[in-house]
């Protein structure tokens, strides 16, 4: 267990660490071709051109398996950082032993550096350690083999030993630290990547159980960003445009339309939309926008239980970023444009018989005399068109006539009539104003009134 557990430990920070471990792949393959280069120089130096292509070709061929294959993988970690030393043994071979110890310290450094895990430092030692311990013996024995400079082989190999072991411990405190900054990094990117994309809610937990300043000032940026949208009183929703999905919402959203319905993929197909097409038609004006927003568009829209409910919809869409993310508001406003028509009912009608009042008269008026201004078109109070008294007259008489016939209460069985008297100014030439056509009308009134009632004038 207690050896166990520090492998477990930098297990918890691989898969944070995997698309930086990826890129590291991609450099040590590249690093890998540049040392297999090297080593094509140097082959002539010593005829070394069958280790080159017994050693070496083999070497880089695996690597680029292994990073098609599993890149970020630790198995790919660990054999890019032996694949660093066998280049490194190669290269001391081709030289004659004479830089040994120097190269071996070069290669630790360029695993430490692209990987920051000691667990590559150490397969980096173990390899370099066995490429000293079995061939230098052999060189020894009298191999054609380079490793050490020297024939004192039991001696190097000790004094190699001594001068790696606190370059290697130094090189894996090193590398946990480093992973540390390089987890830190990645964190910060991923909390920020969530904060684009719009997903406030899922959170990366750390796999020491703790969080650096950096760490936690972006999550309590994130946090805040998230009870904003919460107490925001409209409903909103993030949606991202390449999957065409709601990526968040708020609690106003599932107040007003209600919890997010899975079942559907696609915003653009939810049952939310009363209208099919108006989730493009949105779109479309929304990407012809040159702000890239659109403001308050009255759309029809159902809540999750079928209720239709009028809204003020809003949407702006940020092209800056990706994926490309647009962010929709939503007041229903039902009940105020109800209000309104109430209000403008109020205004423009009668409480008792629901007619149009003297408010509305006056408006029909103005818009008469406005048509007779700029066309010429003749009015008698608010009859539009009407060419000249006289038929103004003969439909005032169809009103007097109708009002006259006689009625039956329901009650009582009483047969009773009512009388009207009507007058009638028409308006066909020369200035008019509201106020005189009024006046006219009213002066014919009491006219028809004093002459017998039930007449016209």
């Amino acid at each position: 267990m207690i050896v166990a557990r520090p492998f477990a430990t930098e297990a918890a920070f691989d898969e944070l660490l995997r698309p930086f471990r990826i890129r590291a792949d991609r450099i040590m393959v590249g690093m890998n071709v540049f040392l297999l280069l090297v080593c094509a120089l140097l082959a002539p130096l010593r005829s070394t051109w069958m280790e080159w292509l017994l050693i070496g070709v083999p070497t880089l061929l695996l690597s680029f398996v292994l990073l098609r294959r599993q890149p970020g993988a630790l198995l790919t970690r660990l054999f890019m950082a032996s694949a660093f030393m066998v280049f490194t043994g190669l290269i001391i071979h081709q030289t004659g032993g004479d830089i040994e110890a120097h190269f071996s310290a070069f290669g630790l450094i360029g695993v430490l550096l692209y990987y920051r895990d000691w667990r590559t430092i150490l397969a980096a030692t173990v390899v370099i350690y066995l490429h000293h311990l079995i061939l230098g013996y052999a060189q020894a024995l009298g191999a054609p083999i380079f490793v050490f400079d020297s024939n004192q082989f039991w001696l190097l190999f000790g004094l190699h030993v001594a001068y790696f072991l606190p370059f290697v411990g130094m090189m894996g405190y090193l590398a946990i630290w480093l992973r540390r900054e390089g987890y830190e990094s990645q964190h910060v990117i991923n909390l920020a990547q969530q904060i684009v994309q719009g997903n406030l809610v899922e959170e990366a937990v750390s796999p020491t159980g703790t969080e650096t300043p950096l760490i936690n000032a972006v999550r309590l940026m994130k946090s805040r960003l998230l009870d904003l949208l919460r107490v925001m009183p409209i409903a909103a929703a993030v949606i991202r445009i390449d999957t065409d999905r709601i990526v968040n919402v708020n609690a106003a959203w599932i107040r007003t339309i209600g919890p997010l319905d899975n079942e559907h993929a696609q915003f653009g197909q939810s049952p939310i939309w009363a209208d099919p097409d108006t989730w493009s038609s949105l779109m479309q004006r929304l990407r012809e926008a040159r702000d890239k927003l659109i403001d308050k568009v009255e759309v029809v829209l159902r809540k999750n239980d079928g209720t239709p409910i009028l809204c003020e919809l809003s949407m702006i869409l940020h092209e800056d970023i990706v994926p490309v993310m647009a962010i929709l508001t939503v007041e229903d406003i039902t009940l105020r444009r109800r209000a309104e028509e109430t209000m403008q009912r109020l205004a423009f009608r009668d409480m008792l018989t629901d007619l149009p009042n003297r408010t509305s008269l006056q408006l029909a008026m103005e818009a008469a005399i406005q048509n007779w201004q700029a066309q010429k078109r003749p009015f008698a109070v608010i009859l539009h068109d009407c060419p000249s008294a006289a038929a103004a007259r003969e439909i005032a008489q169809r009103f007097i006539t109708a009002i006259a016939r006689p009625i039956r209460l329901s009650v009582s069985g009483e047969i009773v009539s009512v009388g009207a008297s009507a007058g009638v100014a028409h308006v066909g030439d020369g200035e008019a104003t509201a106020e005189a056509i009024l006046k006219r009308a009213d002066d014919a009134l009491y006219s028809a009134k004093h002459a017998g009632k039930n007449r016209i004038t």
